[in-house]
């Protein structure tokens, strides 16, 4: 299992490296030259269309891999958890980023194509920097932990009640994400047309909750499903599912009281607004209340 993790920890210093300075090549693009950078004044695909868009891709991978890369930290290594903490927040709010970038990016280029201030381009900047700070504290807890594996101890208690807790926290953060996109978009009056091109992004602002959840199943597949909770954990989980029904008629009326008509919004408003209670919910019946 160490050298297992070592491998991982290693693959993530590599990969962080790389997603630093593709990230940098990208900034530099757009700041040298912002119409050559996002393909603005000519048609075709390029060279630098082709680093700028595997760029891209890139770094939403490298993403992914070091949120599951911390969820498998807190498993081996009991050091560390502040920065684990701030890293999970960090990293869902630079995932957030990866989608503000391709929303900037557009309106970028439209607003250039029509002589238009371009405000949106400094918004831009800070997506990036965001996603840079992101990959250099990673490449930073990726040296810190090297030290620390050797004093793993496979017999020591075993951790998933806390990767059950955080997928809770995630469940909260990457809901409170997908409202903050959707009440954008419906503020700038984007159609059910254009709408189906951001789902990609909602889906990936489900993803960090999604990976907690995979990563505390995995942990649980060693055991007999009667025995994944106690009796007054399984009561906590029913009471959670109970007050998120409960609770989700009030949220649902909010949202007819904003005055969003498309239904499509509808049904994006109600699966993030559910995550959100019952994540809340679970965190209270198991941490909070006795």
């Amino acid at each position: 299992m160490k050298a297992r993790f070592k491998i991982h920890s290693t693959i993530l210093m590599i990969t962080g490296i790389i997603a630093f300075f593709w990230l940098t090549y990208i900034l530099l693009q757009i700041i040298v030259n912002l119409a050559e950078a996002l393909n603005i004044d000519r048609s075709g695909f390029g060279m630098n269309d082709f680093l700028m868009g595997a760029g891209h891709l890139f770094v939403l991978a490298f993403h992914l891999y070091a949120l599951v890369y911390i969820f498998m930290h807190f498993h081996h290594v009991k050091e560390l958890s502040v920065l684990k903490i701030i890293l999970l927040i960090l990293g869902i709010v630079s995932l957030f980023s990866i989608g503000v970038e391709k929303v900037m990016i557009d309106e970028v280029a439209r607003e250039y194509r029509f002589g238009m201030e371009i405000s949106e381009v400094y918004f831009l900047y800070s997506a990036y920097l965001i996603n840079m700070i992101f990959s250099a504290l990673m490449f930073f807890l990726v040296l810190k932990t090297f030290p620390l594996i050797e004093n793993y101890d496979p017999g020591r208690e075993p951790v998933e009640e806390r990767i059950f807790t955080i997928a809770q926290f995630m469940g909260i953060i990457s809901g409170a994400m997908g409202l903050l996109l959707l009440f954008s978009l419906s503020g700038r009056n984007i159609t059910s047309g254009k709408l189906i091109f951001s789902i990609p992004f909602f889906i990936m602002f489900l993803t960090p909750y999604a990976l907690a959840v995979l990563y505390w199943l995995s942990l649980k597949l060693k055991q007999r499903i009667s025995d994944w909770y106690d009796e007054k954990q399984l009561q906590d989980i029913m009471k959670a599912s109970m007050a998120t029904l409960l609770l989700s008629f009030p949220g649902l009326i909010l949202f007819l009281l904003i005055g969003i008509s498309n239904s499509f919004y509808f049904f994006l408003y109600y699966v993030f607004i559910a995550l959100i209670l019952f994540s809340g919910s679970t965190l209270y019946f198991f941490e909070i209340k006795d």
